[in-house]
């Protein structure tokens, strides 16, 4: 009675729901420059600047979206819709990417760092870190759209309009005062959009555990 018990636990928290939220969470971590001395400008300051290589709180911020990543990956093995699955998958290696090709320094608050941009004098990783940051944005739309197409809820089509209207105005804003804020809008969209998502999971887990449980209760005759 007890092993079984025990062996249910696991099992019960191993659901695509449960690791939606924990990555919606680890995902919003950014929040805590709210309480710590970043020196970054909530307004003007691209997030992916908390993890470049010249700041304070660094290793904080890529170990949060390292571990948000992995709870991705451990969502998508047991979600439903092809859509959804791959847009998941790639929205979680390049999360993982943004932290290993992380920028070399901020360039918001740093004109030296202005300076090596404008000049090419700045790494590989730096480079390519605009490239991991498209991928973020794209798959994240793309799994926002098969997740209002598979639940027809408002809220995802909110989500998905949302995630539309914060793309373009980043394209407009790039490197302009504003568009830190309007990235900050889309993140909090992305996760909330992994809640939505979660909440799916979770209905769709019950409409399959709950028939299980009420034939294992059928009183023997």
């Amino acid at each position: 009675m007890t092993r079984r018990s025990s062996s249910r636990v696991p099992r019960r928290l191993d659901q695509p729901g449960v690791w939606l939220v924990v990555a919606a969470l680890l995902y919003s971590s950014w929040l805590l420059e709210l309480v710590l001395p970043t020196g970054l400008s909530f307004v003007d300051s691209y997030v992916s600047e908390l993890l470049a290589d010249d700041q304070p709180y660094r290793w904080l911020f890529r170990v949060t979206d390292a571990l948000a990543a992995c709870c991705l990956v451990l969502a998508a093995r047991r979600m439903r819709g092809g859509l959804i699955i791959a847009s998941v998958l790639v929205f979680a290696a390049a999360t993982l990417a943004d932290t290993v090709l992380s920028l070399d320094c901020a360039a918001s608050v740093d004109a030296l760092c202005r300076y090596r941009e404008a000049t090419g004098s700045v790494s590989l990783g730096h480079r390519l870190h605009q490239v991991t940051s498209v991928l973020t944005f794209g798959s994240a739309l793309a799994a926002a759209a098969g997740l209002e197409r598979s639940t027809r809820r408002w809220h995802a089509r909110v989500v998905v309009s949302l995630l539309a209207t914060t793309g373009v105005l980043s394209a407009v804003l790039v490197n302009q005062p504003g568009a830190g804020l309007v990235q900050r809008v889309q993140l909090l969209t992305v996760a909330f959009g992994l809640t939505l998502g979660a909440r799916a999971s979770f209905s769709a887990w019950r409409s399959i555990v709950e028939p299980g449980r009420s034939a294992g209760a059928a009183p023997a005759g």
